[in-house]
């Protein structure tokens, strides 16, 4: 698979830990979400590209902590 921004085939897989923030001052009320996902890096222009899991996907959907998040 190519680089979605520059096309480049010069890619590398990495763990990440990413803190997903929700933006504004009503977003310090509300929960940060944690996920671990497989990034894919370009290592010629730094695009990165991620799939957030459903669980985390569901708890930015909805701005509520699940019993399982």
């Amino acid at each position: 698979m190519s680089c979605k921004q520059c096309t480049s085939q010069n890619q590398q897989s990495f763990n990440g830990e990413l803190a997903i923030h929700f933006r504004g001052l009503d977003g310090l009320a509300k929960p940060i979400v944690w996920t671990f996902p497989e990034l894919l890096v370009c290592m010629d222009c730094g695009f990165t590209d991620f799939t957030v899991p459903e669980r985390e996907l569901n708890v930015l959907s909805t701005s509520q902590l699940s019993s399982a998040a």
